[in-house]
């Protein structure tokens, strides 16, 4: 059966426990920092949205590519989608070896500039510089993962997760307890479990992709990816603005969270850890969506693809609100996990209920701005979307934090105005059919 003839729940099944198990990951990670230090949790955290910007930078290149492939693949040009795997494999390689020359040399400063000081700073930079060393490999994990759900085998994608999440536990005690006669390395050794547990898993899923889908690089693709190169640029790096200007937005709130102190900071980073777990479906169901999408749009099937968005919409949409609601219920006992301060379980806790407001308009975009991109127009949300985000999400974040004195539960809900906004602005566009005459085909 092709890829566009599955149907959405087999194709998003496993990648919504990958996303599920992957989401563990920062998770597990404050954890092992809280037992440390709630200082090293707090400060580590505080620095995690720089991070996700160049990942998510990664991912959404990774993923334009995969879509290029997919379109591809959907139009039976079984070549040119091989010369796009190969391209991508490549640039993403080299993005991710870029990245890491970029942090390198800013670790010391970047703590600084989201307004951490003294130990949070020193426990940042410490986290950042010994990770940056593995964005490569965390570069190569990611386009893996797109080309192998390019061909509909996710179920590889969540046991290359389950590796990652498994072989980062181990080295996690490992190098806090200080066994086999190492040194217990504090947020050194956090840290460097995830850099290796990202090795880990890209070797893995490199292995699957050459035994499974037979990828193979040949001399011949290199003289074609003139011809596909044009469109991946054209895809590719709104689809990647899009997410890293997210992120950096993210970066935004959390130097206004740090301005309010540092049982904000605390609070904002643990209730944030929870709250993703309400995006765990909409992901899931965005991404398979987004594979099938690409396929139809490649086989001109654009009746079927409308289709496609408006039943993950519903379904995600209500979903992650069940989800958010359900955690908001045990908010309070699940902040426990991470801390016994009352003030920090009060907030978060409250930051929890927020987001029962933000998930489904977070799953909203997630949806259509995925099938915007797998369709080819990955320019309108990079444009619109960010600077609506800029404009209007930040003027509400600011409006209901400092004007209305509201702090972070201010802006938690500033951050819902910006996915109303945005959610609304998309799916207009998608009405309008512009993405049917925007593929590579």
């Amino acid at each position: 059966m092709q890829v566009k003839d599955r149907s959405l729940f087999s194709l998003s099944w496993p990648l919504i426990l990958t996303f599920g198990v992957g989401m563990f990951q920062p998770i597990m990670d404050s954890w092992f920092l809280s037992r440390t230090s709630e200082v090293a949790a707090a400060g580590v955290g505080a620095v995690l949205p720089i991070l996700g910007a160049l990942f998510m930078a990664i991912q959404a290149f990774s993923q334009a590519g995969a879509s290029i492939a997919s379109q591809y693949l959907g139009g039976n040009y079984s070549r040119h989608a091989r010369v796009t795997q190969t391209m991508i494999i490549i640039g993403s390689f080299l993005l991710g070896i870029s990245m890491t020359l970029l942090i390198l040399p800013l670790s010391s400063s970047i703590s600084k500039w989201i307004g951490l000081e003294a130990t949070p700073a020193a426990y940042a930079e410490e986290f950042l510089f010994v990770t940056a060393f593995g964005f490569a490999f965390r570069a190569l994990q990611t386009t893996y993962t797109a080309l192998i759900a390019t061909h509909g085998l996710t179920i590889w994608n969540l046991i290359g997760n389950i590796i990652t999440i498994a072989s980062n536990a181990i080295l996690n005690v490992i190098f806090l307890e200080g066994w086999f006669g190492l040194p217990q390395l504090g947020v050194r050794g956090v840290a460097l479990a995830t850099a290796i547990s990202w090795l880990i898993s890209a070797l893995f899923l490199g292995y699957i992709l050459k035994k499974k889908l037979h990828h193979n690089t040949k001399k011949s693709d290199f003289k074609r990816v003139r011809v596909i190169l044009p469109d991946w640029i054209r895809i590719g790096l709104p689809a990647a603005a899009e997410p890293f200007s997210f992120q950096l937005f993210q970066i935004f709130i959390t130097a206004m969270v740090v301005s309010l102190g540092t049982i904000a900071m605390t609070s904002r980073i643990f209730s944030a850890n929870l709250a993703a777990l309400a995006v765990i479906l909409s992901v899931g169901l965005g991404s398979g969506n987004q594979i099938l999408v690409a396929h139809l749009v490649g086989a001109h099937d654009y009746n079927k693809a409308n289709r496609r968005l408006h039943q993950s919409l519903i379904i995600s949409c209500i979903s992650s609100f069940l989800i958010a609601l359900s955690v908001a219920l045990f908010g309070a006992h699940l902040m426990t996990f991470f801390t016994d301060n009352p003030e920090v379980i009060r907030i978060g806790a409250a930051c929890l209920w927020c987001d029962v407001v933000l998930q489904p308009f977070k799953a909203a975009n997630i949806v259509i701005t995925s099938s915007l991109r797998a369709a080819g127009d990955s320019s309108f949300p990079a444009i619109v979307g960010s600077g609506m985000m800029w404009t209007l999400g930040v003027g509400s974040a600011l409006f209901l934090a400092f004007v209305l004195d509201l702090g972070i539960i201010g802006l938690w809900l500033g951050m819902a105005c910006d996915e109303f906004y945005r959610s609304i602005v998309n799916y207009i566009r998608w009405r309008k059919g512009r993405w049917k005459t925007l593929g590579v085909m």
